[in-house]
Formats: structure tokens, sequence, C-alpha cells
């Protein structure tokens, strides 16, 4: 029994954590869902699940819009004040590097994905990411050349 509510207390821990946050999606075909932040030493990795729900595979770079429109790609903010742009943001996509505009990875229809964003010196003070913004390209869905982003708000990590 005590196990039972050891266990259940965590995932109410979980769900707080994250009722918080909330996911807006630059198209109806693609799911984003937040699974873990963590603390490794001034850094902070999410791990978030990305799904592809149309009907066929699609080629995604996330990080997407770098060059072609000025959006700066992936960008993160945090509460205290400071910003934290692509070169301190690494995402990575199933082991790999998604760090420049050649950058995709193929996602089959209907299987989520694990996805990695990892920002780089945080600084002491900061307690959550106000925003992060995750650009993504994928000329499958209509997604190209607009700097069309995921944006996570309110993320906390400590």
């Amino acid at each position: 029994m005590k196990k039972f509510i050891a266990i259940f207390a965590l995932l109410l821990f979980a769900v707080a954590a994250f009722a918080q946050t909330s996911i807006t999606t630059p198209s109806k075909d693609l799911r984003l869902q937040l699974r873990d932040v963590q603390m490794l030493g001034s850094d902070v990795e999410i791990t978030v699940l990305l799904t592809n729900n149309s009907q066929n595979e699609v080629l995604i770079n996330l990080v997407g819009g770098i060059y072609q429109t000025g959006m700066g790609g992936t960008v993160a903010y945090d509460n205290d004040g400071n910003v934290y742009e692509l070169q301190r943001v690494q995402v990575s996509v199933a082991n790999k590097n998604l760090t420049d505009q050649y950058s995709a990875y193929t996602f089959p229809a209907g299987v989520p994905v694990k996805c990695h964003i990892l920002v780089k010196g945080v600084a002491k003070e900061a307690t959550a990411f106000a925003k992060i913004k995750l650009c993504v390209l994928c000329a499958q869905l209509d997604i190209k050349n607009t700097g069309a982003c995921f944006e996570l708000n309110n993320v906390s990590f400590r």
C-alpha cells in the first residue's frame, strides 16, 4: 500500500509540474507532448514526443527557418530575462543532432518520436522557461520558409 501511495504521489507531482505548461503547434498534423525536464549541471534538457498525425511519413527540420526567414531558429527565454539562441540550444531526434538548416529527420505517420531540446548554460537565478520556440520546416505539411514554430510556455525546471 505504501508503494502504491508513493507511486501515486509521484504521478501527481509530475502532472502538477507540467500542468502549467502550454504548447501551441504550427500544424494540425503535428502533435508535441512534454515528457520530461531535467537539470544537467547548468544545462536543461527537455524531452518531448513529436507525432506526425498526417497520412504519410514526412521529413521534418526542427530548427527550420534559421537562414530562410531570419527567425533565428529555435530560441528559449527564461523567467529571469535571459535569451538562449541557437548556439546555446541544441535539438536532437533519435540521437541525431539537428542544429543546422540542412538537418532533418523522417517522422513516420502516427508514431511518437522522442526529441530532446538541450539549453546550455542556463542562468542560476532562472527557475523556468517563459517560452521556448522550436522552429519547424516541413514541405509535405505546407510548413516551409515561414518560420513556423512550436511554442512551449511556462516550462519549470527547478
